[in-house]
């Protein structure tokens, strides 16, 4: 790629753009995610001067980069049902798009070509389609983050949401409203979506909505009462969702019961502590949870258990580590 050197900074705001807007160990080797491969965590991470997603055992030990390429920028991944692919976002066109790629980062395929920052891919749990964030926008400066889905061959790509905008957004001079769908994760039955949202128009407030899969009846999720969060991950194993709340610069790690009539009334927080923890996603057995914590000063992937007990470091790097998924 000539003529185009993309910034760490750059990629790390586009990286996180929809969570700074929302507000036992295992052995290597031993513990097998459904797939039948071995148990593996995905993360990007801006260590050796550039971002690159990296895989790690649970345990910390055999940490792998997918790209040795300075001049393209990797995030986000999120790996496939049958553990053998990663989707993740992208500047290698030169424009954030969503791709697929081989765990070792080869065979590296383009499912997205728009003009705008897609990110935050999630595959359904039968593989056949990836939901994921575009953000775009119109002549007036209008700009909205919304939520696509399309086959898992890049085709088929449609926008579920088309949400006003709402939020608040500077163009020559003007202030518009900005709005953003964001997060979306998938039901264990890969009929709905359930996501975050600022539609309520409290940009320091997300609230948790959910939809089925083609975009119809999107409402709020939990019935009368609303859940405030970002970052939802369902489990597929043992229906129970977790998610974070609180702000950009400091989030907690709650859980709560995804078949109840009223999640709420379940929701139970997990971490409780100075740090800034945010980011989780379940293991592949529903017994464990990763997540990301500034607890040593630079932004690591922690696990632990479901009920918030027995935390253990991953990652030891001097750098920031971004969005675990785990195999």
């Amino acid at each position: 790629m000539t003529g185009y050197k993309p910034t760490i900074k750059v990629l790390f705001i586009s990286l996180s753009v929809a969570v700074m807007l929302l507000a036992g160990a295992c052995s290597a080797g031993t513990v097998y995610a459904p797939s039948g491969l071995p148990s593996r965590i995905a993360f990007s991470s801006d260590r050796d001067q550039t971002v690159h997603i990296y895989t790690v055992n649970p345990d910390g030990t055999d940490n792998r980069s997918t790209s040795n390429d300075p001049e393209i920028l990797d995030g986000l991944p999120t790996w496939s049902p049958t553990g053998k692919e990663i989707a993740f976002t992208s500047n290698q066109s030169q424009d954030y798009e969503i791709w697929i790629m081989n765990e070792d980062g080869s065979n590296r395929l383009k499912l997205t070509d728009m003009k705008g920052w897609d990110g935050l891919p999630r595959w359904s749990p039968d593989g056949s389609k990836i939901v994921f964030v575009g953000e775009r926008g119109d002549a007036t400066g209008h700009k909205s983050f919304e939520i696509f889905i399309m086959d898992s061959d890049g085709n088929n790509v449609k926008n579920l949401t088309c949400i006003e905008h709402l939020g608040t957004h500077s163009h020559e001079g003007h202030s518009h409203r900005v709005a953003w769908d964001s997060c979306p994760t998938f039901s264990p039955d890969g009929k709905k979506l359930l996501f975050a949202s600022n539609r309520d128009g409290d940009s320091s407030r997300p609230v948790l909505y959910i939809m089925n899969t083609d975009g119809s009846d999107q409402k709020k999720f939990g019935g009368p009462a609303e859940i405030d969060g970002t970052e939802p991950d369902w489990s597929p194993v043992t229906n129970q969702i977790v998610f974070c709340r609180g702000s950009a610069a400091k989030g907690e790690i709650w859980v709560m019961d995804g078949g109840s009539p009223l999640p709420l009334i379940t929701a139970r927080k997990i971490t409780d502590n100075p740090d800034n923890n945010h980011s989780p996603v379940w293991s592949p057995d529903g017994k464990q949870i990763a997540f990301i914590s500034d607890k040593y000063g630079n932004d690591d992937v922690f696990i632990m258990n479901a009920d918030g007990s027995n935390v253990r470091r991953v990652t030891y790097e001097k750098s920031n580590e971004r969005h675990p998924s785990w195999r």
